[in-house]
């Protein structure tokens, strides 16, 4: 061979070696790797990095928490044998916390599919994104993991409760089955509440399996209601049917009269008796509506079978009201409730009319006088005077009367109108003269035609007077005899008008001769009382 040839096979050799050593080395480089996609489970579609479409939850291994393990499925897609399979992540929660069981074999062959679970070691709940998924000869794949803290779980029992009403409590016990604090346990009544009294004796944080009691009781009406128990971190609330029974009717029987004293925040309390065995519950009185903004009754929550329970009224300001009766003394099992007649006093002295701010009281003892110690007849006061032009109203005027009468006579005789004139001294404390008058017959009561021997003043429907308002509705029962009045009759100036008190409740209207040649009469004085 020549030089040349020779030269060249030499160059050919040369160049062969460094790319035969060239491609041995690259080769490893170029073989093909397993292709895995992962299943969370939750939808037919495959985990995806790029859609963010895989997240699966964890919790402690308990079955209070999830019904079952957090997991993925691993589907090797690829003609390769997938190797030596794993889930990993740099996340410090997830090599802490994460327990894994790799259901993986060490060679995955191609088409098959196998699971990998976790669950956590501790309650703590924690987001881990982009777990691994990979194996030696494997794509990478990746999917988020959710840990959730595991919840309380709350049960309950009794779950229906029968109360008596006014009976005895009666309790629910509370269990935490979860792995998890129950914080705020409560209870919670729908509405209708019916009154029922809750007690709650559970901790701020019932620890698992730890239990605690409610108590029911029942305080106001008959019927059926639910209770919901829940817990603010519990993963369920537990209803409990409350039903309850109405208590069995009671009698009870009141004073037929009371009398409130205006502005006195010891009021004035009566004896409720309850008449039978059973018990009475919830007994207050059924005050007006008008009057509650400044009167307000007690309440006697239970008196015994054959016990009593004293009411209590009172006012908090200066200020009455027309006295009523048929006011009713009422309770939860209350057959037939009793009624009673309220009246107002200030300072000892019934209120007879309200003309606002204005209160007309009575006198609380008797006088006695002659109207006057002649017949001479005193102008403008008779029951069919009307001023003007006359000096009064006399039918309705009292205070006018008794100050024609007292200037008329200007004291130089005695009479029933300046025996109250002259007052200075009552239960408030001095008074000037000329603050009580002898009321007019009006202002004391009407006519009954029932009652023999009365005469009609004529007075105006619905004028407030003593009768009406007071002695018709049991008070003033001390009332007995004839009451001058300080209006002249019409017919027969030498006489005037009277009321008389028969009793029972009955009164009639008269008039009788003034200068007590058959006599004196009795004599009650009123005032009116202003705004304190």
């Amino acid at each position: 061979m020549s030089r040349s040839k020779l030269r060249w096979f030499y160059c050919v050799i040369f160049l062969m070696v460094p790319i035969h050593f060239l491609w041995a080395q690259e080769s490893p480089k170029i073989k093909k790797k397993a292709t895995l996609t992962i299943n969370s489970g939750n939808t037919a579609q495959n985990c995806s990095n790029s859609l963010k479409n895989c997240l699966i939850q964890i919790s402690q291994n308990l079955t209070q928490c999830l019904p079952k393990p957090g997991a993925i499925t691993i589907t090797n897609n690829s003609r390769i044998v997938a190797k030596n399979i794993q889930a990993s992540s740099s996340d410090t929660n997830f090599n802490t916390f994460v327990v894994q069981n790799n259901g993986c074999p060490a060679s995955l062959q191609p088409g098959h599919s196998c699971t990998i679970s976790f669950f956590t070691n501790t309650s703590i709940a924690f987001l881990t994104p982009n777990v691994l998924v990979k194996g030696t000869n494997t794509t990478s794949t990746f999917f988020d993991m959710q840990a959730l803290a595991c919840q309380a779980r709350l049960t309950a029992t009794p779950t229906t409760v029968n109360l008596a009403f006014g009976g005895s409590s009666q309790n629910v016990t509370v269990t935490n089955i979860g792995n998890a604090n129950a914080n705020n346990v409560q209870a919670t009544i729908a509405s209708p509440t019916l009154g029922i009294i809750e007690t709650n004796n559970c901790p701020s944080a019932l620890a698992p399996n730890a239990s605690c009691q409610f108590s029911f009781i029942s305080d106001s009406s008959a019927g059926s209601t639910t209770a919901t128990i829940s817990a603010s971190n519990a993963s369920n609330s537990v209803p409990i049917t409350i039903n309850v029974s109405p208590a069995p009717a009671t009698v009870i029987s009141v004073p037929a009269t009371a009398v409130i004293p205006v502005s006195d925040s010891a009021g004035v309390s009566f004896t409720v008796m309850n008449l039978t065995s059973n018990p009475a519950y919830n007994v207050t009185v059924n005050l007006p509506p008008a009057w509650t903004s400044t009167v307000s009754s007690s309440t006697c929550s239970v008196i015994p079978g054959n016990g009593t329970c004293n009411l209590t009224l009172t006012s908090n300001a200066f200020e009455a009201f027309v006295a009523q009766g048929g006011i009713l003394v009422n309770g939860d099992n209350i057959s037939s409730p009793p009624t009673m007649a309220l009246a107002f006093s200030v300072s000892g002295y019934l209120v007879y009319s309200v003309q606002s701010p204005n209160m007309y009281v009575i006198q609380d003892a008797d006088s006695s006088s002659v109207w006057s110690e002649d017949t001479t007849t005193i102008p403008g006061i008779t029951e069919t005077s009307t001023h003007p032009p006359d000096a009064c109203n006399g039918a309705t005027d009292g205070f006018c009367n008794t100050t024609q009468i007292f200037n008329f006579y200007e004291q130089m005789q005695s009479n029933a109108a300046t025996l109250c004139y002259n007052i200075t001294l009552d239960n408030i404390g001095p008074v000037t003269a000329g603050t009580w008058y002898l009321p007019s017959v009006c202002e004391l009561g009407i006519f009954d035609p029932s009652i023999p021997n009365g005469s009609d003043a004529g007075c105006p429907s619905g004028f407030p007077n003593v009768v009406t308002n007071l002695y018709s509705l049991g008070f003033l029962t001390d009332l007995s005899g004839k009451y001058w009045s300080s209006t002249e009759y019409n017919n027969a100036p030498s006489d005037a008008w009277y009321q008389e008190f028969i009793g029972n409740k009955q009164s009639t209207q008269g008039a009788n001769v003034r200068n007590g040649s058959f006599g004196s009469l009795l004599v009650r004085c009123v005032r009116i009382i202003g705004p304190a």
